[in-house]
């Protein structure tokens, strides 16, 4: 394993993901379309369910309680391979599996990484977009898992299902048109140096994706800053208005007095936000631009700040935040690459954009 990355000179394998579509319950349901072998944590044969019976689960300590027995683990394995697992009111393709601690579950959908990206493609983005931005996501979304996988062989889990990671649902998203473009990059990863990269993405960038620099992070020469052509995206431009009541109780304001202005301190080279102080009758204090995004929950940290009142006229009574884009702004950017795809760009250009130095490098799992 590289510092940077994995390499790709590893034997070939199948990769098997264990994903969390639930964390942190007290109790799952778990079943499968077919009947299913269940199996505890040293491969032995608890017992068959029935298709369509839906199991319980529940956390018992360290311990998965199911059918009168406690066990560290239980796994749902159907019994043909045209079955599903569903787990709570979702369909997974693969097994399920639920382990317990400090009296809480968590259930893995453990599926292969090809099956798997039918389920992130069809929720990361619209399945009648343009093949080859659907085929860029496939690439995009598979070099990510691997990123991940390589890195977490020692965590209860590889990847979750949320926007923190990247959004998975399962077999309910699939689509001719996803599985078209999964099965048409099969095995396609996109690599920096001969390491597979952690290829970022998001909604859109508002005409400029971000320096992974920017945020602190370990450089990453492949996420720099680049032209976005996503005007055509819905969230391009947007406002929202927040009363200062709103930001006193979210930042803490209290000690600053009443707020009477608001500076930006500093901004990226793509012009994003890094500092805004907001400077009250008592005092100021500093926020980082992102903290001011995701707290207040607005849609990209790429804004100007607007004071209504202040200056002379008396206390802020709100901010007036114009921004644009959606989304952290670094790699590719989803309504970008919909919009190349659409002026003829094939998915290896569309990603050797948003991914600068890379190359695509198709390895056999």
């Amino acid at each position: 394993m590289a510092a940077s990355g994995m390499l790709l000179s590893a034997p070939a394998q199948a990769i098997d993901l264990r994903v969390a579509v639930e964390e942190e319950v007290v109790a799952v349901t778990i079943g499968s379309s077919v009947e299913a072998r269940l199996v505890d944590e040293r491969g032995q044969t608890l017992g068959m369910l029935p298709a369509m019976q839906p199991l319980t689960m529940a956390a018992a300590g360290s311990q998965v309680q199911a059918l009168n027995v406690r066990v560290g683990r239980i796994r749902v394995v159907p019994s043909r391979p045209e079955g599903l697992v569903f787990i709570g009111d979702r369909w997974f393709r693969g097994a399920a599996e639920a382990f317990a601690a400090e009296g809480r579950l968590t259930a893995l959908n453990l599926v292969d990484l090809e099956a798997y990206l039918y389920g992130v493609v069809g929720a990361e983005m619209v399945a009648s977009w343009p093949e080859e931005a659907l085929k860029a996501q496939a690439i995009a979304a598979r070099t990510y898992a691997l990123f991940h996988w390589g890195r977490r062989q020692n965590q209860t889990h590889d990847i979750g299902d949320t926007v923190q990671w990247q959004v998975y649902r399962g077999a309910q998203y699939e689509t001719d048109s996803v599985r078209r473009a999964v099965e048409a990059t099969a095995g396609q990863v996109i690599t920096f140096q001969g390491n597979v990269i952690n290829a970022m993405y998001h909604s859109h960038s508002g005409g400029r994706t971000e320096d992974i620099k920017v945020y602190g992070e370990e450089d990453k020469p492949y996420l720099r800053t680049v032209e976005d052509f996503d005007q055509a995206a819905p969230y391009w431009k947007w406002q929202q208005v927040i009363p200062t009541v709103n930001l006193r109780k979210t930042f803490g304001l209290e000690a600053v007095g009443e707020l009477l202005d608001v500076k930006v301190l500093e901004r990226s080279t793509s012009g994003r936000i890094l500092a805004v102080q907001f400077v009250g009758s008592k005092g100021s204090q500093l926020l980082k631009g992102t903290d001011v995004r995701l707290k207040l929950g607005l849609r990209s940290n790429f804004f100007e700040i607007t004071p209504v009142g202040g200056s002379g006229q008396g206390p802020v009574t709100a901010l007036t935040f114009d921004g644009r884009g959606f989304g952290h702004g670094l790699g590719m950017s989803q309504w970008g690459a919909r919009a190349l795809a659409a002026l003829g760009w094939n998915c290896s250009r569309i990603l050797k954009h948003y991914y600068q130095g890379v190359t695509l490098q198709k390895q056999i799992f």
